[in-house]
């Protein structure tokens, strides 16, 4: 018996299939750089009420740390701007840092304090003083809550833009503008129309309200405009608060006398 059986002939050659497109590239992984790009950066203004100040070893003229504890490192200086990533803080006279110094970033506004873990991520000099690029190292789930809110507080000052404006006044009997946002943040401004001059305001920051009518109090509501019912004392506080953080950080896009009148009743 043949170790070799014979073979049948081969089959006819078949058509050739088509040529498949080539497969798109998956997308790279992000890098930390591409990363920071993503994360949109709000900015915080100087009036901005927060107290921050930044704590980390300081360091000789050879680089070494002078301390092997931050107790009682605290550097003043404040916040630029914030991103769900971390923050840039800009400090006055202060000892030397180093990129990946760990610090704790504190932020305090009367009984409320914020205490973010972070590190330092970049650091630039400038006549004003050192600017540092902080990326924070948040485990505790509680302390992320807040700097989540933090940083929404700032996407909700300073994203609004004009939306509408009645050419005549409405059923009210006044001019009234609507400012908008891609964020649950809403301002409408009512105007007298002898004079154009601001009449009463309403401001929805989530899910509270804040109104104001020239000559009386002002009012806070838990809810939006629509299902709004009058805050309790203890959460008119709270929204006073949040008032007073949003309005010094609007944008330019609202004029300078409605800043004035929410200016005045945040205070």
């Amino acid at each position: 018996m043949s170790l070799f059986k014979r073979r049948s002939p081969p089959p006819p050659p078949a058509a050739k299939p088509p040529v498949p497109e080539p497969a798109a590239a998956p997308e790279p992984l992000a890098t930390p750089a591409e990363e920071r790009r993503r994360a949109r950066r709000f900015t915080l203004q100087p009036e901005f009420p927060l107290k921050a100040v930044l704590s980390y070893v300081g360091r000789d003229d050879t680089g070494a740390p002078v301390s092997t504890s931050r107790h009682g490192w605290h550097w003043k200086g404040r916040l630029i701007d914030c991103s769900e990533l971390g923050a840039r803080m800009q400090l006055g006279h202060a000892m030397p840092a180093v990129v990946g110094e760990t610090c704790d970033l504190r932020l305090t506004d009367g009984d409320f304090e914020l205490v973010v873990p972070c590190h330092v991520t970049h650091l630039r000099e400038t006549p004003e003083g050192l600017v540092l690029g902080l990326r924070h190292d948040i485990t505790d789930p509680a302390t992320l809550q807040e700097y989540k809110r933090l940083v929404e507080l700032a996407a909700l000052s300073s994203t609004l833009r004009l939306r509408t404006r009645t050419p005549k006044p409405d059923d009210s009997g006044y001019f009234v503008e609507r400012y908008g946002s891609n964020r649950p943040a809403s301002l409408t401004v009512w105007r007298h129309p002898a004079n154009s001059a601001v009449a009463a305001f309403e401001f929805i920051l989530k899910d509270c309200l804040v109104r104001v009518v020239h000559g009386r109090e002002i009012e806070y509501f838990a809810g939006d405009a629509r299902g709004s019912s009058p805050a309790t004392s203890m959460r008119s506080m709270e929204i006073h608060r949040l008032f007073r953080w949003v309005v010094p950080n609007l944008p330019p896009a609202i004029p300078d006398d409605v800043r004035a009148f929410l200016r005045h009743h945040a205070d």
